[in-house]
């Protein structure tokens, strides 16, 4: 099997909760992992990028361990723990990503409950798995700190495959629960940090799978309503995206546009990225990206820039197999959505002066 067909296998494989992994227990029990290690420097007024500041330091280490048994057959059940080191931080923080059970009547119907992986944008159920994606980094406009960027959500939901004719296939999810939402545009929170608020959610998404072998296009969205008033009023919001993929022998295409609509803002975020095998080994991409939110009331035009971004990055990898790379990219960006100085030692907002960030990441990321 090549190179890419087995990154393009284990996307799948993780995607539709298959075994994959190293198995234990004569098949009855697997256990995935994912690694990452990442430096970098920014320039720009001191704003800090990616975890990236004026110094060359570990920025970002993580490691994920994802677990699966199959206890009995149809009844799937899996976890997922997190452990990360924050810039700036000595500390390795815990977090468990997902825990949820899966029962499969069909193909066309599996019902999960639990701490599930939210099925929205192209990358939300492989945040972790740097090998299946050509940047360190997710586009953050998408992934970053907002609220679009969700990894999971509490609760139940059904998933499903339909075959359809002429090799076409439609995969189906929808789902119910609680999210936590990245929010810094809420009212209380300030743009440098991210408020996490826990919604009441319903959301759906929906991927053709084209007969072009790696070619999907999906459509996604979510409503959330925040249990707790605010000035007598549940807050609400809701994000719609659509989506297409190509992954192939040597071109990787990725494309995502989302909406999201609140009563304190409206974003709109999107991106395109695309990678090209030169070699078996070597491999270049390029992507653009663009943010912008809009409030009810106009805002002052010194404001603007911290809820603008648009980037350019441009990359070159070099891959020791489909589990281990390294990665060195180069991104140029413009607005302060994400890259903002540092707080002041007393933890208070530094207002960004300089709009204009460069930002140079080098990491290695492997999976198993």
């Amino acid at each position: 099997m090549s190179h890419i067909r087995s990154l393009v296998l284990s996307a799948a494989l993780l995607l539709g909760g298959a075994a994959s992994g190293m198995p234990l227990e004569e098949g009855k029990f697997f256990i995935n992992g994912y690694g990452r290690l990442t430096t970098g420097r920014s320039w720009g007024g001191g704003n800090v990028y990616l975890g990236a500041d004026e110094d060359f330091g570990l920025h970002d280490v993580g490691s994920t361990l994802m677990f699966r048994a199959l206890p009995t057959e149809g009844l799937t059940l899996n976890t997922q723990f997190s452990f990360e080191k924050s810039p700036g931080s000595t500390r390795f923080a815990p977090g468990v990503d997902y825990a949820f059970a899966e029962w499969a009547f069909s193909d066309k119907l599996r019902v999960r409950v639990g701490r599930n992986q939210l099925p929205l944008a192209l990358y939300s159920e492989v945040y972790d798995v740097g090998t299946l994606r050509p940047f360190n980094y997710l586009p953050q406009g998408t992934y970053g700190g907002t609220s679009i960027g969700v990894e999971n959500y509490d609760g139940a939901g059904v998933t499903g495959r339909i075959g359809l004719p002429a090799d076409w296939m439609l995969e189906y999810d929808a789902y119910a629960g609680f999210l936590d939402l990245k929010d810094a545009a809420s009212e209380g929170c300030s743009a440098t940090s991210l408020c996490l608020r826990s919604t009441h959610a319903l959301g759906a998404r929906v991927a053709l799978w084209t007969p072009v072998e790696g070619l999907r296009v999906t459509a996604s969205g979510y409503a959330s309503r925040d249990p707790q008033e605010v000035q007598g009023e549940n807050l609400t919001r809701g994000v719609a995206g659509l989506g297409a993929e190509y992954l192939g022998e040597k071109l990787w295409v990725r494309a995502e546009f989302f909406s999201l609509f609140s009563e304190q803002a409206d974003t709109r975020t999107g991106y395109l990225e695309a990678a090209y095998f030169l070699t078996s080994h070597w491999q270049v991409a390029g992507r653009v990206e663009g943010s912008r939110s809009w409030f009810p009331e106009p805002m002052p035009d010194n404001l603007l820039t911290l809820f603008r971004h648009r980037e350019f990055a441009a990359g070159v990898n070099y891959w020791f197999n489909p589990n281990l790379v390294i990665k060195l990219s180069f991104h140029n960006v413009i607005g302060n959505r994400f890259a903002l100085p540092k707080p002041s030692p007393e933890g208070g907002f530094v207002f960004p002066t300089e709009p204009h960030t460069r930002t140079v990441s080098l990491g290695t990321q492997f999976s198993f």
